[in-house]
């Protein structure tokens, strides 16, 4: 397995999926962002307050600060500011944020989730299945749970830490149990519907089995794939978890989507892609943006002469 790997895809499927609270430009909040993606917490915090305190209304600023104070342990802050940053929001965003997995430990963040649920359903109508989708919604917590401190951990202490080799064991117990739940579910349920859970608990039925085992991410992506063709499941997702497969049993993948470090020259590339000339158009054809601006996440730069 290579977990490097497995960080640096779930960690661009993240910063994808919660496009809400995008940093915006201002100074103060730059500055606080990179001081809290370096692990420095306690920093992060007063520039954070500071950004707030010119400007109270600003959203990303209350909800990342709501963010540092939950991976800081600071659960009463944490919920002050998470109340601030949701008041108006009618998404379930936050429900399933990594950032704020302890803070569902407490008694306080079902008021949260209720709340969040009722003024989703209020503007688009209720959930067929709601007590499936919050349970969806803390397993994508779990499954997205801990790369944030990984990418810290390797950062101050190289990627050959006992550190990062701990943190790393105890996400595979975390993807474990959620594989074990999952396969219930799916017993159950069937694989999990947006018309019934909507996209965001949808989801996290793919990234579970994306960390999955070579052996269950085969058993399932017929299942993905005929979610798909139902449209009740994203067609990205299903190019991501084929890729892994393709390039798990060493063939060349079709999406461009999977990517490798090379110890050699201490770079990220990407796996073999089958006739390299045509990846663009089959990534438009599933819903994926230009390979380009997808490898430029690793500083990966791609010249193939493109073809329709």
């Amino acid at each position: 397995m290579n977990r490097n790997i497995f960080l640096t895809l779930s960690f661009a499927l993240f910063l994808q999926s919660f496009p809400l609270y995008a940093q915006e430009p201002n100074s103060l909040l730059a500055r606080a962002d990179s001081l809290r993606e370096e692990g420095e917490l306690e920093a992060a915090i007063p520039v954070y307050r500071q950004a707030l305190e010119h400007e109270p209304g600003n959203r990303p600023a209350a909800y990342n600060l709501a963010c540092t104070y939950a991976l800081a342990w600071k659960r009463d802050s944490a919920f002050h500011y998470l109340h601030l940053a949701l008041e108006g929001d009618t998404s379930v965003q936050a429900l399933a944020d990594p950032d704020l997995l302890k803070l569902t430990e407490d008694e306080r963040w079902a008021a949260i989730e209720n709340s969040q649920v009722a003024k989703v359903e209020a503007k688009y109508g209720p959930y067929p299945k709601p007590q499936l989708a919050r349970e969806l919604w803390r397993m994508r917590m779990k499954d997205q749970a801990y790369y944030y401190h990984i990418n810290v951990a390797e950062k101050k202490a190289g990627r050959s830490s006992p550190l990062v080799w701990a943190l790393w064991d105890l996400k595979e117990l975390l993807n474990k149990e959620n594989e074990e739940r999952l396969e219930e579910i799916i017993a159950e349920h069937g694989w999990p519907k947006q018309s019934e859970v909507k996209g965001n608990a949808a989801q996290a039925a793919f990234l579970i089995i994306q960390h999955a085992d070579l052996e269950k991410q085969k058993k399932y992506i017929g299942l993905l794939k005929a979610a798909c063709e139902q449209g009740e499941a994203d067609w990205g997702s299903y190019a991501l978890m084929y890729d892994r497969i393709e390039m798990r049993e060493s063939r060349p993948q079709l999406y461009g989507s999977q990517v490798r470090f090379n110890r050699e020259t201490q770079k990220y590339e990407p796996h073999e892609i089958l006739e390299p000339e045509y990846v663009n158009k089959r990534r438009r054809e599933v819903g994926l943006g230009p390979i380009e601006a997808y490898l430029s996440n690793w500083n990966i730069s791609w010249e193939v002469e493109q073809r329709e």
